[in-house]
């Protein structure tokens, strides 16, 4: 009884925010809005759009990754008559979610980048995750415009509707924009040159690290052209953007170390990624520091144990954490690492005291795990004292606004 009545008063609840939207945005007739969805890099990307289009017209953004039910109706509501351009991020958790927030919003432009797997309790098959994005495209006003990721084999497949323009970016035949010469090798940061719709090739500078930001970075073109801006303003605007804080950003310590931190999204879609990026890396010392991944249908004693291969065949150094560490040695031992490059710790306030010892300048640690880890603490604990050292956390808040962080030990789970 108790779990039908939440279930209703959080519908009543979603229906409200939906119903403030759908009046909120259509008062606001003169702003274009821009709705931007994908299963990974949407935050990057809606930060790229914004960058670009706020360094000439009044902009309004989501703040952070706040992609849901109250984040989508805190942006819509902070957009004024005078605000030229809305870049909405869109997250879905369940089937049914993306036609209600694209009715409500009703974009005049929608940006699709990437099908992956997330919320996979809910999406059994990335058919399933592509079809429900698509309704962000199907929202789309009459006359107004999709960009898609033709890179993407779910996207590419994807037939827009005949009332809208689709203008596409990636490798293809199609691609109205391109990223070539590619470079960011760390110590280097992702560069490109950008090629396409009959402009002059212009070379593109970041602050990202790893090419496969580039899929989240392009739309950021396309959108600019849409509003005027031209492609050498654009690259101007997206040099000075920031990536976002703890997904594949590097931070350097006072030491001499830097610590390439990627704990916020555990996606095992992502983790090819962050392991392609650590392996071409150019450092004194490599140090992978894991606990696992999400989203993935494996035992996780076997997710454990591929990332521990390929730390033996990528890195110089290996530490794993959590309730499956074991599998993870094991594997970097047999894969050539010597004992003294591997550690194994249940307890992740043990790893992090470990790793506080062992750091030495020159080295590149890549710090990985998934949101339910918090190893957020283990960087924190590298320049302060930090007491909550719980292997399982339920809260979804950012550690340094945690009470626990730095509370007095008690307790079980603290040490």
């Amino acid at each position: 009884m108790h779990e039908h009545v939440s279930f209703l008063a959080r519908e009543f609840r979603q229906s409200i925010l939906l119903a403030m939207i759908w009046i909120w945005r259509r008062c606001m007739f003169r702003t274009t809005f821009i709705a931007v969805t994908g299963s990974l890099g949407k935050t990057s990307c809606k930060d790229a759009i914004s960058a670009v289009l706020a360094s000439r017209f009044p902009t309004v953004s989501t703040t952070g990754s706040a992609n849901h039910f109250g984040g989508i109706t805190k942006t819509v509501l902070r957009v004024r008559p005078w605000t030229r351009y809305a870049v909405v991020e869109v997250g879905i958790v369940k089937p049914g979610q993306m036609k209600r927030f694209a009715r409500a919003l009703k974009p005049d432009i929608a940006v699709w980048i990437s099908v992956a797997r997330t919320h996979t309790m809910n999406f059994k098959s990335l058919e399933t995750t592509a079809r429900e994005k698509s309704m962000l495209v199907e929202g789309i006003r009459s006359a107004g415009v999709a960009i898609l990721n033709d890179d993407n084999p779910h996207i590419a497949a994807y037939q827009p509707p005949a009332s809208i323009r689709a203008i596409y970016f990636g490798t293809t035949s199609r691609s109205a924009y391109s990223a070539t010469g590619i470079d960011g090798k760390w110590p280097e940061l992702l560069s490109f040159t950008l090629t396409g719709s009959g402009e002059y090739p212009v070379r593109v500078s970041t602050r990202f690290l790893g090419s496969h930001w580039i899929g989240s970075l392009l739309p950021a073109f396309i959108v600019g052209r849409e509003a005027g801006i031209s492609v050498a303003d654009a690259a101007a605007a997206l040099a000075g953007c920031e990536p976002m804080q703890r997904r594949m950003s590097p931070v350097g310590l006072s030491n001499g170390a830097t610590i390439i931190r990627d704990e916020v999204n555990g996606s095992v879609d992502s983790l090819g990624a962050a392991l392609a990026v650590f392996e071409e890396a150019r450092a004194e010392r490599k140090i992978i520091v894991f606990t696992d991944v999400s989203d993935s249908s494996q035992k996780p004693r076997i997710r454990v144990r591929n990332v521990g291969r390929a730390a033996a065949r990528i890195a110089d150094g290996a530490m794993f954490l959590g309730e499956h560490a074991e599998y993870g040695a094991r594997a970097a031992l047999a894969g050539g690492l010597s004992p003294g490059q591997v550690w194994s710790f249940v307890n992740i306030g043990d790893g992090a005291k470990c790793l506080k010892r062992e750091l030495r300048p020159g080295d590149l640690v890549l710090l990985r795990g998934r949101r339910v880890d918090h190893l957020q603490r283990v960087f924190l604990s590298l320049t302060q004292d930090v007491s909550c050292w719980r292997n399982r956390c339920n809260k979804r808040i950012d550690c340094m606004s945690c009470s626990l962080l730095n509370a007095a030990p008690r307790g079980e789970g603290f040490n």
